[in-house]
């Protein structure tokens, strides 16, 4: 039998923030059978821990939603390393986690994490009225500030709107399928606290609406720096955002972004979240029953 972990992410209490599967043995087990495993827990993504293959790393994992693998496993990543270490399986602190080619820097404690990610890539414009479209929004809700992408490995989509927006906003999930834009997200800004209201339609990593993730949150510093809402000057400048605000579920993602002009303007970004177990249990079925 192989036993599961199903946590929230960025959650202050079950059933809230972003759920996350953990299988923190699944050394042996076939691509089909983690497959067939994601599909059959439905949450938005599952990940399944394995020996670390680079001498850096900590542990090593795949990560799968309902729709298949996909090659970024920043989403999951303090889920994961805050449920190994609940469970004693790695020590709380500093970990490396590796996902593909990528290796990630966590911060790890039984019950919180804290993700940095360096090296931003490089930013691409985009198509405003498109992000306006796939948003269910209008013009005029849109305020006027950089329409470029941002991230620390995958490339996000960020459209800044007016307060009440986020709320009414509605991912057209079949436009944005038919345009190739794997996500968009919606935002408005407070600068007086440094708040961020937030939805995520991610239709691309197989998540019509993720209530929170961790990738989206790091390279928003990285826009926010860029857009002048943030300084420019050498520091670590923090956010908070309040993500799925106006869907049935909401996270909380407390982060920073550091700017060293020496080496260029933003060099990393920090995310950190609480995560909340909600079941365990184990998987009956044998390893070799899908292939």
């Amino acid at each position: 039998m192989i036993r599961y972990e199903m946590v929230n992410m960025f959650a202050d209490r079950p059933f809230s923030g972003s759920a996350l599967t953990v299988v923190p043995e699944a050394d042996g087990l076939s691509t089909a059978y983690m497959c067939a495993v994601a599909k059959e827990f439905g949450t938005p993504e599952t990940a399944f821990v394995l020996p670390p293959s680079s001498a850096e790393a900590t542990y090593r994992v795949r990560v799968f939603t309902p729709a298949g693998e996909t090659p970024f496993g920043g989403h999951s990543s303090l889920g994961t390393s805050v449920t190994l270490a609940r469970l004693g399986l790695i020590d709380k602190g500093p970990v490396v986690q590796e996902c593909g080619p990528r290796l990630l820097s966590i911060s790890v404690s039984p019950d919180e994490g804290t993700v940095t990610a360096r090296q931003p890539v490089a930013a691409q414009e985009v198509d405003l009225a498109l992000l306006t479209a796939a948003a269910g929004l209008d013009a005029a809700d849109v305020l006027d500030a950089p329409a470029r992408t941002a991230g620390f490995g995958p490339a996000f989509h960020y459209l800044p709107v007016r307060p009440g927006a986020v709320e009414r906003a509605a991912g057209d999930i079949e436009l944005m399928g038919a345009r190739e834009l794997p996500d968009v997200m919606v935002f408005s800004w407070d600068e007086a606290t440094r708040v961020v209201t937030a939805r995520v339609f991610a239709p691309g990593y197989g998540m019509p609406e993720d209530p929170a993730c961790a990738s989206n949150a790091l390279g928003l510093g990285a826009w926010l720096v860029a857009a002048g809402w943030l300084p420019g000057a050498d520091g670590t400048y923090d956010y908070l955002i309040r993500q799925g605000v106006g869907s049935a579920r909401v996270g909380t993602v407390s982060c920073s972004v550091t700017v060293t002009r020496e080496s260029g303007g933003v060099s990393e970004a920090s995310v950190t979240g609480r995560v909340v177990p909600v079941a365990r249990g184990e998987i009956f079925a044998a390893p070799g029953a899908v292939d």
